[in-house]
């Protein structure tokens, strides 16, 4: 086996290396292309520079995509642990939404994350760190996926189209995709979409085998366009997600503690978003442009667990201990999210007005053997939201908005019935053409969760009569600077943002009851800062992130803060046909962390730097082929991410670590054909 995946690198490394001698030779002064319309366009508000803030990747999960935007980190290296995370806010207090439907539910399960997210077929990722808009209703920010369509692949008058798509992975996986797309009629087009991806058991950078990953993925989407007028269209979707394999018992644990706690034992799980939706759009320029999305949501998760040779898996049922069974758990959600836009002059000043709102019913439900697993569970949201942009003449904006938010629980943990207002200032004062100050400041609100889907305190939970919404404010500072052909370059961008982030009655688990309580104030503090310049074929991207949390009557800080961060991208295109990029993430000591505990030690962060290399390829002779190749974590390196898991725990004698290491040096080649 090993000499097997010797020859794996092997064959890897001689085709990167053959791809970039290539590029020296066949290099010339070609004009650049534009964005390709395969990949994934990223912008985020901690880059704040125009144009160049817009990234484009072909990523194979999230934290390709994401991991080194500032004030922004992916937790989790199992394919069901894909953790978003800002400033040290888990995904669970972000909004979240893929064409414009809330996939964001309920903890489905406190050892997985609740994200299945492909971002092969992403078009866009729009990222929103901090929430400084009353469109928002989280604590921490948004993240808003959608996906690609028809209309976005045909190109050169075509009716329609194909594409046919492979990878592999040396580190440990392969997969594939197919698609076609096409104008049925003149105002009706269709996306037909399969993506699979068969994962196996990876190595870390000290070659130790990962245990419990192996597992196929399969996504389908479909995507069917009418356009009902020049300025109206509808789109219905339905894309499904199934995740499927042997898993690990806590697939956001490392090796180490699974092994501990359960041996080698593995639960057989299928983990499955099904999400339909229908979207309606009318652009009528400044005067309206209206976003309607009515949406269907449904996260389920199947496993079946047995007795790990130790204790039994499942707390006794009527005085039975639970040794073997079928878990099922299932959270739905139905909803519809409406958001207009338009412009008006008045008074001498232009008002843009961003108005909407959002209702939607969440459900949960689990069964134990087929048997009724502890009290469903149901949470209705509800909000309207204004804002209103004044533009001055003096260069001047002013931003004043005002949220309406409902909500209801009828949950196991407590019964929530709340109404609550919020509100949002901003303000922009453009300095001159180049330079733009920034501020603003928002009062936030969030209802209380829904248990874990797999929690086994399901059955016997204490309720809290006295548990709390969370409530708080952010608000930030800063500025950004562009200009073009000066000192050299063609276009240099500068940006900064201060945060000061307090959030009341932040709901955390109390370790000895699991009962959901109010841990007192958090106070979140820190800034992203980017630079980015152009010149000629090269594009560079520096940025850093710096963030403390700190619980006011502790001083202890979250376990998910992700401390200092420094990315560095660069990209080159020695042609039209041919680029090359390396991006490279530095994560610094970090000693700050929870108290520990008799059970629990919370481990120090140690710094760790990771690189990545890829060339990208069009021979000019094979029209529609693209070929690329890469190397992440070129110097295979053993590290874990400051947003994963980095703990020990004490079971039957001993310590356990079970800290999340991240894959190893992997050699990644593909190759798509269009036609």
């Amino acid at each position: 086996m090993a000499f097997q995946r010797g020859i794996k690198k092997s064959l890897g490394l001689s085709l990167v290396a053959t791809a970039l001698l290539t590029s020296v030779v066949i290099a010339d002064d070609q004009k650049l292309e534009t964005v390709e319309v395969w990949e994934t366009q990223v912008t985020s508000s901690s880059i704040n520079v125009g144009s160049s803030a817009i990234e484009t990747k072909q990523a194979d999960h999230l934290s390709d995509l994401l991991r080194d935007l500032p004030g922004v980190d992916v937790g989790g290296t199992h394919s069901i642990n894909n953790r978003i995370n800002i400033r040290g806010l888990q995904d669970e207090n972000l909004d979240i939404t893929l064409d414009g439907a809330k996939v964001q539910n309920a903890n489905m399960f406190h050892h997985i994350g609740n994200l299945l997210i492909n971002p092969d077929i992403l078009k866009k990722a729009d990222i929103q760190v901090g929430t400084n808009s009353v469109v928002s209703g989280s604590l921490g920010g948004s993240v808003a996926f959608e996906t690609k369509d028809a209309k976005d692949l045909l190109r050169d008058g075509k009716e329609y189209g194909g594409r046919v798509q492979g990878n592999y992975n040396t580190n440990d996986s392969y997969g594939s995709s197919v698609s076609a797309f096409g104008k049925i009629t003149d105002k009706v087009d269709l996306l037909l979409y399969h993506h699979y991806v068969n994962n196996s058991n990876w190595e870390d950078g000290n070659g130790l085998e990962t245990l419990g990953a192996e597992g196929d993925i399969g996504n389908t989407l479909i995507k069917l366009g009418y356009d009902i007028s020049d300025v109206q269209r509808i789109v219905f979707s339905y894309d499904r997600l199934k995740d499927e394999g042997d898993y690990s018992p806590r697939p956001n644990f490392g090796r180490g503690y699974n092994e501990a706690r359960t041996g080698k034992y593995i639960f057989p799980t299928e983990y499955t978003r099904e999400t339909i939706s229908l979207k309606h759009e009318i652009d009528l320029g400044d005067a309206l442009l209206l976003q309607t999305t009515i949406y269907s949501n449904e996260n389920k998760l199947e496993r079946y667990e047995k007795l790990n040779g130790v204790t039994a898996v499942r707390p006794p049922l009527n005085g039975v201990a639970q040794t073997e069974g079928q878990l099922d758990g299932t959270v739905e959600t139905k909803g519809i999210n409406m958001k207009a836009q338009s412009t008006v002059l008045l008074g001498g000043v232009n008002n843009t007005f961003t108005y909407g709102g959002l209702y939607d019913e969440q459900t949960s439900k689990v069964k134990w053997k087929g048997a009724k697993y502890g009290d469903d569970e149901e949470a209705k949201t509800g909000a309207l939201y204004v804002e209103d942009a004044l533009s001055f003449s003096n260069g001047l904006t002013l931003t004043p908005g005002i949220r309406y938010n409902h909500y209801e629980l009828d949950g196991i943990f407590a019964n929530i019935n709340d109404d609550e207002m919020t509100y949002g200032l901003a303000a922009e004062y453009a300095v001159n053409d180049n330079l733009t100050l920034l501020a603003s400041a928002t009062t936030l609100y969030k209802g209380a969760e829904m248990v874990d889907v797999l929690a086994s305190t399901r059955t016997s939970a204490l309720s809290n009569s006295n548990l709390k919404s969370e409530t708080g404010i952010n608000k930030e500072v800063g500025f950004k600077y562009q200009v073009k052909n000066t000192m050299g370059v063609d276009a240099l961008g500068f940006s900064f943002k201060y945060f000061n982030t307090d959030i009341d009655d932040y709901i955390v688990s109390n370790p000895s009851t699991s009962v959901l309580t109010n841990g007192g104030e958090l106070e979140l503090r820190g800034f992203e800062t980017s630079v980015g310049f152009q010149k000629g074929a090269f594009n560079a991207l520096i940025t850093y992130a710096h963030s403390d949390s700190k619980f006011k009557s502790s001083a202890e800080p979250l376990d998910e803060q992700p401390g200092d961060s420094l990315s560095v991208g660069l990209d080159y295109a020695f042609a039209k046909n041919l680029t090359l990029s390396w991006d490279s993430l530095f994560a610094f000591d970090l000693d700050d962390r929870p108290a520990s505990t008799s059970t629990t030690r919370y481990l120090e962060k140690e710094s760790y730097n990771v690189h990545d290399i890829a060339v990208k390829w069009k021979p000019q002779s094979v029209k529609g082929l693209t070929l690329i190749a890469g190397v992440d974590n070129i110097f295979d390196k053993t590290y874990v991410a400051h947003t994963s898991i980095n703990t020990a725990y004490y079971y039957l004698g001993s310590w356990a670590s079970a800290s999340d290491y991240e894959p190893g040096r992997n050699i990644k080649l593909s190759f798509s054909y269009e036609f």
